[in-house]
């Protein structure tokens, strides 16, 4: 019988398999949240609740010490602010199974209820490349579900990540640096993310309804097949969109004078020029922010 571990943190839980454990990891949780925490660990003795005061970023090490208790195979995550599909483990545990790391669909809710989405393939090396550059991110915390084995063979684990620097992302680049860590990416749409930087004007209440709005939708099975279809929509029109941009810029590379050659006239022309008209020509150029920097630093203290 295979064991499951999973991290949740906050989320509503439905009773399943008994091979699952089911830790809630508290980052400065409020002691309302401890009252219904409580309460679920009466009703499902699965689950374990970590409390601890609030940490740095969001209490990233907490969550390497609960997974130095964990007793599963498999790990995976769950915000407080987003919702599984009931299959999600299921699924993931099948793509687990050739793999190291995994993520489900990456599927967003937007604020007005539409959807949207990321596209990636962990299995064409560009994505495991990409995701190492900081800033660039395509698998929310939910989505990402990964081996207890690959875990122990991290370098650090779950850490406090850099101010500028996503913590799932964080934590997800050292996956990606290990060179025999096995990725996979899934395809079906088992995890609905509320994007936050989208509600931070909303209410805690807002929030809530929008949570509670869409559990009612996942235990409604009539709704699946629509949702699933919702989602084919949804991605077609992603890559339309996707095709048109790469169709714009082959036209815009196969013009008379290619990029390159455009760049390299600038440059021989500003070679050409005094200093504070170099300066001039560098803050006009919309290619790049070191052409900007350069500008400043040229241009001395007086730039702002």
């Amino acid at each position: 019988m295979v064991q499951r571990s999973i991290t949740l943190y906050g989320a509503h839980w439905h009773k399943q398999s008994k091979d699952i454990e089911i830790f809630i990891v508290g980052d400065g949780t409020p002691e309302s949240t401890r009252e219904v925490v409580a309460q679920l660990i009466k009703e499902d003795k699965r689950m374990r609740f970590f409390d601890h005061p609030k940490g740095p970023r969001h209490g990233e090490s907490y969550r390497h010490a609960a997974l130095g208790q964990a007793q599963g195979e498999i790990v995976c995550y769950l915000s407080d602010d987003d919702l599984w599909l009931p299959n999600h483990i299921e699924t993931m545990q099948k793509l687990l199974r050739n793999a190291d790391f995994a993520h489900a669909l990456p599927l967003r809710v937007n604020a007005d209820g539409s959807l949207g989405g990321w596209s990636v393939d962990l299995a064409i090396p560009e994505f495991r490349e990409f995701h190492l550059v900081p800033g660039h991110n395509t698998i929310p915390l939910s989505c990402g579900v990964h081996t207890m084995a690959m875990y122990r063979r991290l370098p650090y684990g779950w850490r406090s990540a850099p101010p500028t620097v996503w913590t799932d992302l964080y934590m997800w680049q050292q996956f990606f640096s290990q060179s025999d860590c096995r990725l996979a990416s899934g395809t079906l749409p088992t995890v609905l993310h509320f994007l936050s930087p989208q509600r931070t004007e909303w209410t805690f209440e807002q929030r809530m309804a929008e949570l509670e709005h869409w559990t009612k939708k996942l235990h409604d099975s009539q709704w699946h097949a629509g949702f699933v279809l919702d989602v084919l929509d949804c991605t077609v029109r992603e890559r339309a969109r996707l095709a048109m941009h790469n169709i714009s810029l082959r036209q815009w590379l196969h013009q008379p004078q290619s990029a390159t050659e455009r760049l390299t006239n600038e440059i021989i022309a500003i070679q050409s020029t005094s200093t504070w008209r170099l300066r001039n020509r560098l803050l006009r150029l919309p290619l790049s922010r070191t052409l900007r920097w350069v500008a400043r630093a040229l241009a001395g203290p007086s730039i702002r």
